[in-house]
């Protein structure tokens, strides 16, 4: 790392100089460390402005993209466009044009990497989550083994990721990660893992898991679900109450409601 190398050297500089004007081993040694620590404290706060203003921008980006789609669902609500699906992809189509420049605004930190200790990680982890909404899966795969799986939706999109391939560990991703958390960062990681073991018919497990979530947690969807588990009512576990939260580890598709017809009169 750029900073790391160069505060050394300034260090080991003023270390050097001061010993060979004479000074004590002790004060060199104390001159060498203070300019260590000066020009890391210097260095890291102009990368912290310069990360800053980017991640201002991103959110921008993202901050715009929100804006746009709520004045679209307000239009519609006025003023039907076709039928309901046709709104909804006009909807996704918006979303996945703004999500697609956040992807091209994190290009921006890609020189700031080598003075950062793990921004290039943090990048990748968002990039993963914006490539995942767009179901771009291959780039999700090809990202996922540089990021970092420390808040709960990241470890949640590893965890679908894996369920979708198919892969061994998820039991081992889960405990080590999901299990110290609480309220309420623990409502998705146990639904979604609740899920999968209900998917892998491992009922007693599922409803293990939910027993421990509801120590934690009045969740309804919780609730509901360990309900269902224990009156075994397999086929009626549901997620779909954790609404978006749910339905963007891609795993199920949102089921709209039959949209009534309007009977105009003349």
């Amino acid at each position: 790392m750029y900073s790391l190398i160069i505060a050394l050297l300034a260090g080991a500089a003023a270390g050097g100089i001061s010993r060979v004007s004479g000074l004590s081993i002790a004060w060199s040694v104390f001159i060498g460390l203070a300019a260590f620590l000066a020009v890391t404290a210097v260095i890291s706060q102009i990368i912290r402005v310069k990360v800053k203003k980017l991640n201002d921008a991103l959110q921008q980006i993202m901050e715009e993209t929100r804006h746009k789609i709520m004045m679209m669902q307000n239009q519609f609500m006025r003023r039907p466009l076709g039928s309901q699906k046709t709104m909804l992809m006009a909807l996704e189509k918006e979303q996945n044009a703004g999500i697609r420049r956040a992807i091209e605004a994190c290009d921006a930190f890609v020189p700031y990497y080598p003075w950062s200790f793990l921004l290039d990680r943090q990048m990748n982890t968002m990039k993963m989550a914006f490539y995942y909404q767009l179901k771009d899966f291959d780039q999700v795969d090809r990202l996922m083994p540089k990021c970092l799986f420390i808040d709960p939706q990241s470890v949640c999109l590893k965890m679908a990721r894996m369920y979708m391939k198919n892969e061994d560990g998820i039991d081992k991703l889960f405990k080590k990660k999901c299990r110290s958390l609480k309220e309420p960062a623990c409502i998705l990681p146990y639904s979604l893992y609740a899920w999968i073991l209900v998917k892998q018919e491992k009922y007693e497990d599922a409803l293990k898991l939910l027993v421990e979530c509801k120590k934690k947690t009045d969740n309804e969807t919780i609730v509901r679900n360990w309900e269902m588990l224990a009156n075994k009512k397999y086929k009626s576990f549901s997620n779909a109450g954790l609404g978006e939260m749910w339905y963007a580890m891609g795993l199920e598709e949102m089921k709209m409601p039959k949209q009534q017809q309007r009977i105009r009169y003349r």
